[in-house]
């Protein structure tokens, strides 16, 4: 399975997907798909992977472990950060109203999926 037929079985199987990119911690986007018009998720992918580079920095000082997910909720929006491996992630913009136990669940999914292919 590409890719893109991941991150659209991921954005599309959640009522409220909008959009999800699998990027590199370096900023550069592998693949994105966008379901919903207007949503720059390469961007959002971005700017997310630098907060998740400091929280991974945190939690490392403070030995808690290895950072699986991050989720950010906003007025508008939720977000889902997950690690494919130590150097790539899945961001994954959804409505606020949308099933949030579904998408952590298939955007971990969607993260082993890739991982494979990463490695």
């Amino acid at each position: 399975m590409s890719f893109l037929e991941v991150l659209k079985e991921l954005v599309e199987g959640v009522e409220g997907g909008i959009a999800a990119t699998l990027m590199g911690m370096d900023g550069i986007a592998v693949e994105q798909y966008i379901k919903a018009e207007g949503c720059d998720v390469e961007t959002v992918g971005v700017e997310y992977g630098k907060v998740i580079e400091e929280i991974k920095n945190a939690s490392s000082l403070l030995n808690l472990g290895t950072v699986e997910e991050v989720m950010v909720a906003t007025a508008s929006s939720d977000l889902l950060l997950r690690m494919s491996t130590p150097e790539y992630y899945i961001a994954f913009v959804l409505s606020h109203n949308s099933n949030i136990g579904k998408a952590r669940y298939l955007v971990r999914r969607a993260a082993e999926r890739t991982a494979s292919e990463l490695l």
